[in-house]
């Protein structure tokens, strides 16, 4: 073993939480390969023959598609490259160049699946590399991929369970959402049951103000989902674009929503992750509610407390109502709660709860003084006003059991600004 080549491989930054031995099986199994500038490294099309090691140097990653080239990333001594392959059996997705003399380690493929058998930690490596690269930008290795009569168009968002495609159908031309089931999921099995609830829930749900879902196929050692693609923006960004909202386009807002809870909550189900960055609003103001992955069926009196048997809390903390945190029994009040944070965050452009830990987050919700009505924004309606107090209470019992007093309020929305240069894909502090 050549200590200084030994030493380069230590650095590798996506192994270093493998094992001693696992480590030292794959240095033994790999050969080295040495490169000029210029030197097409992974070809895009190729079979996948193994995974790159850098140990000096640097590359970068370009995918060629219909519509040009886009530059992936660079790499550098201690990156890994030629993943993908290995992760979905795929062929490559984009070639890496060598942009000065490089020295890489190969681990073949056949080698990389002997040693993967060996050490599992392996597989979960390489599953969260690809997991973590995908989704960042418009252009990852997804690009331009043809998937079940589907052409990837672009990345358009990217979460903690899943990454968001916008694609084409190419025996129609419809433009839809494809949303995979993040790589970093693919060996847990009560996030692959979670994905799978979603597409059976959301399939049996049919409401103007909700996004379609029409179905859900296995590709690329994952699953997708097949989405409406609502033509707009969510308010998470629109609230960051444009600053608060005033109230006549918060109530229209809170009235659709309201609508569309009303018949997710008469079907028997509680939505559990209501916030800005699920909601739309498309160019001819409607509001869609979206993402349904952690919807669960309504508690009853009785009923076991519904988040005891998860081991961790599920959904996104800011909006989430005290007895959620605590793994309670949920009910529509939970998503009650949720609307008052969402209306707040509508109304002044800030956040309700700022608390930079969990501890802190519970403690702020439970000793909650909402702001007198003039000083939200330019001033809220008495209405207005009361259903935030009611809805925003500790206990769920002080809550409205029903959101019907808010369906009058559903009108039409301002369209979101069109031609707006989109930030790309973004990450969503689901947990």
């Amino acid at each position: 073993m050549d200590p200084l080549t030994w030493t380069l491989f230590r650095r590798c930054r996506p192994l270093s939480g493998m094992s001693d031995l696992a480590m030292r099986e794959m240095f033994a199994a790999a050969e080295e390969r040495a490169y000029q500038p210029g030197d097409l490294m992974i070809r895009q099309g190729d079979a996948g023959d193994g995974l790159f090691i850098f140990l000096e140097g640097t590359a970068h990653a370009r995918l060629q598609g219909e519509a040009g080239g886009h530059l992936l990333g660079r790499f550098r001594g201690g990156d890994i490259a030629g993943e993908m392959a290995l992760v979905t059996r795929e062929a490559r997705t984009a070639d890496v160049i060598a942009d000065t003399p490089v020295r890489a380690l190969l681990v073949p493929t056949a080698a990389f699946d002997a040693l993967a058998v060996r050490h599992l930690e392996l597989g979960l490596v390489l599953t969260k590399l690809v997991a973590d690269r995908l989704g960042r930008s418009f252009h990852d290795g997804f690009g331009d991929k043809r998937i079940e009569g589907f052409r990837i168009l672009q990345s358009i968002g990217r979460g903690g369970m899943s990454v968001v495609y916008q694609a084409q159908e190419e025996s129609s031309g419809e433009i839809v959402a494809l949303k995979m089931m993040s790589y970093r999921l693919i060996y847990d099995a009560a996030a692959l049951a979670r994905f799978h609830q979603e597409s059976l829930l959301h399939q049996s749900l049919d409401h103007e103000n909700i996004a379609r879902l029409k179905r859900l196929f296995p590709a690329y050692r994952t699953y997708f989902l097949v989405m409406e693609l609502c033509d707009g923006m969510d308010l998470r960004r629109l609230v960051k674009l444009r600053g608060r909202l005033g109230e006549p386009q918060v109530r229209a807002i809170l009235g659709q929503l309201a609508c569309a809870l009303e018949y997710v909550h008469g079907r028997g189900l509680v939505h559990r992750d209501l916030k800005p960055a699920n909601v739309m609003i498309t160019r001819a103001g409607r509001v869609k509610l979206t993402d349904f992955g952690l919807a669960v069926p309504i508690a009853l009196p009785g009923d076991d407390e519904t988040g005891a048997a998860e081991e961790f809390v599920m959904g996104t903390p800011a909006f989430m109502a005290p007895e959620q945190l605590d793994r309670g029994r949920l009910d529509r009040r939970t998503d009650v709660y949720a609307l008052g944070c969402l209306a707040f965050e509508l109304l002044t452009g800030r956040h309700l709860f700022n608390a930079k830990n969990l501890f802190g987050l519970v403690q702020q919700k439970a000793d909650l003084h909402l702001p007198p009505a003039r000083e939200l924004g330019s001033g809220v309606s008495d209405e207005l006003y009361a259903f935030m107090a009611s809805a925003l209470r500790v206990n769920p019992d002080d809550r409205p059991s029903s959101l019907a007093a808010l369906v009058p309020w559903a009108a039409t929305c301002d369209p979101p600004p069109e031609n707006v240069a989109d930030e790309g894909a973004g990450d969503d502090p689901t947990v």
